[in-house]
């Protein structure tokens, strides 16, 4: 667990420094305004607001999850939560950093999320 720990805050260490709370905030108020929710496995409350500390933290919370919240999410007993967590977290990071493209302003991000929304 401590090694996937290191890997994900190392994989984090690549992210921009977070972008000022007025620019959080106006993306998360346009994205929600198109009713855009990224694709998740686990509940991950507030994410469109989240900063790299908030993100971080989540990702402690997903790798130390117990069993018995896993199957509280909806998920069999038998499910590989290992398995379920990591792709979770694969997600969690690939939103972020369309997040964290969104608040710069990037025309390609934006272009991404509109095509998205069409196949919606």
């Amino acid at each position: 667990m401590n090694r996937s720990k290191k890997m994900w805050h190392k994989v984090l260490q690549e992210f921009p420094e977070d972008a000022p709370a007025e620019k959080i905030e106006s993306t998360a108020h346009d994205l929600e305004g198109m009713n855009y929710e990224p694709v998740l496995l686990l509940k991950t409350s507030g994410f469109l607001r989240m900063g790299r500390e908030a993100l971080e933290a989540e990702i402690d919370r997903v790798l130390t999850m117990p069993d018995a919240e896993m199957m509280a999410e909806g998920f069999s007993a038998t499910a590989n939560f290992g398995e379920f967590k990591a792709k979770h977290l694969q997600l969690l990071v690939y939103h972020y950093g369309l997040l964290c493209r969104l608040r710069a302003d990037e025309p390609d991000a934006w272009d991404t999320i509109n095509e998205l929304m069409e196949d919606d």
